[in-house]
């Protein structure tokens, strides 16, 4: 709970006795950890950290507290008293006498947000690395990342270097016959467990799927062959399958969003953004890793503010052992590009089972172009990193981008696609998606064999469980996959 704080050490000390009070004789020798700013006559603000009430009766009762002095001044966000133990709020009794301190400005608060995401799509949830950098208490850190992102639904997740692990992008873009139209979404899903499906969504006008695969280098022959072999059964009544060297999840341009309103501030017309590193970006070699880091990079996927100790009683692996991994190979081995902030909003819960969207904010769209030669692709990278409203990117001799587009500036962004793709329009094709209708998923990392330390698909096998599976669909068309 954020409050304003009071403005002597005396008053404070009055509202700590006054929870002593409300909690009585169960605050004996308790403690309790408490944050507060506090004001003296030159705006300086200290901090209590810990305190611990001996109370003997209901009114008298003693003090001791261990306190920070003067070091750094902390923005009124911060400003928060609040019992940890039990989550009983002490303002709620009688702070309203309190001393209101001026706030900071809006911009400002909002600037120490912008500060804070920027370093979380570097080092992910790292609180006390963060507010190192920042030169910020790690409890106003803390609050700020839980009450500016984390209660506002934007997920943490890490952001994989694919070619890293060994992958290569392959884009489907398929047009489900009638007969398994209704069961597409519960098909590429089941994709995801068995031929490195990563990601899929749904055309909102044709219909059409695009389905993203993460393939090992060495089965990318085999994965497209697999997928023309399901078009020549009759599963699909489109496929165009399209290959990229490689692809990358777009850090947040927090700097043009506002964390309060939730609203993009862009220039349209000028833009003055530069991402010169976005769009000079070039696909990593292979690096070594194992079974372990594959796990390690799943849950971070799934979630990175997951604990590491929490990952190693989930997986069953020494705390120790997965420590090392996570240091040594993951972080190590750069087999993370970084951290994305899901801005846009759409996510797996996992305690629900389910996907959760953000309805009607913002307005998805699948750009491809393709046969691209070197000067078109850096040309469309250099226009497309302009926008901050890129999602994600992939290259080669073909080109990707996924664009969010805030619903309210959809004209403006499509305006200026139009003008960024007009030299290439012949070979372009856009698809608006429908996020009701799209998942992302994590890596694959069941099909890597640990005695082999290689990436497994086994085509032949596939296409037996796929034709299986086809047979109940025509059998039973009320049942479901």
């Amino acid at each position: 709970m954020g409050f304003p704080a009071g403005e002597a050490v005396t008053r404070t000390l009055a509202i700590l006795s006054m929870a002593g009070r409300q909690r009585g004789r169960a605050c004996l020798q308790e403690p309790i950890r408490i944050g507060v700013c506090i004001e003296n006559g030159k705006n300086t603000y200290y901090e209590i950290r810990k305190c611990v009430f001996r109370t003997e009766n209901a009114s008298s009762h003693r003090f001791a507290s261990s306190w920070i002095l003067p070091s750094c001044i902390m923005d009124s966000e911060s400003a928060w008293l609040k019992f940890e133990s039990g989550g009983h709020d002490i303002t709620s009794g009688g702070a309203d006498g309190l001393t209101v301190v001026e706030h900071e400005p809006e911009g400002s608060v909002n600037a120490r947000t912008v500060a804070l995401v920027k370093l979380l799509t570097e080092l992910g949830p790292e609180i006390p690395e963060i507010a190192r950098r920042l030169g910020q208490f790690k409890e106003s850190v803390r609050y700020r990342y839980k009450e500016k992102i984390l209660s506002k639904g934007y997920a943490v997740q890490a952001a994989v270097d694919h070619e890293r692990l060994g992958f290569e992008r392959i884009m489907v873009i398929a047009d489900f016959s009638e007969t398994y139209r209704n069961f597409a979404p519960a098909i590429v899903t089941a994709m995801s467990e068995v031929c490195y499906v990563v990601g899929f969504s749904k055309s909102l006008i044709g219909g059409e799927y695009i389905v993203n695969l993460s393939v090992p280098t060495d089965h990318a022959g085999e994965v497209r062959a697999f997928f023309h072999a399901l078009g020549e059964k009759g599963m699909f009544s489109k496929l165009e399958i399209l290959d990229f060297e490689w692809y990358r999840n777009v850090p947040m341009k927090p700097e043009y969003y506002d964390f309060d309103t939730g609203r993009w501030d862009f220039q349209w017309q000028n833009p003055n953004s530069q991402d010169y590193e976005g769009a000079a970006y070039a696909p990593s070699k292979k690096g070594k890793f194992d079974y372990v880091d594959l796990l390690i990079i799943k849950e971070l996927q799934m979630d990175a503010n997951k604990s590491l100790k929490e990952m190693a009683e989930k997986l069953n692996i020494n705390y120790k052992k997965l420590a090392w991994h996570h240091s040594a190979h993951v972080l190590g081995q750069k087999l993370l590009h970084g951290y994305t902030v899901n801005w846009i909003g759409t996510r797996y819960d996992y305690n629900l089972e389910k996907i959760l969207h953000r309805k009607h904010r913002y307005f998805v769209l699948d750009l491809f172009v393709r046969d691209v030669n070197a000067y078109e692709s850096m040309n469309l990278r250099h226009q497309m990193n302009v926008l901050p409203f890129l999602w994600s990117e992939a290259g080669g001799g073909n080109y990707h981008a996924e664009i969010a587009l805030p619903v309210d500036n959809v004209v403006e962004g499509l305006q200026y696609i139009g003008k960024a793709t007009n030299s290439v329009k012949d070979r372009l094709s856009i698809y608006p998606g429908d996020q009701t209708e799209a998942a992302s998923f994590t890596i694959l990392y069941q099909l890597y064999d640990q005695t082999a330390k290689a990436w497994t698909f086994n085509k032949d096998d596939l296409l037996q469980r796929f034709d299986k599976l086809m047979v109940e669909i025509k059998s039973g068309p009320t049942r479901e996959v």
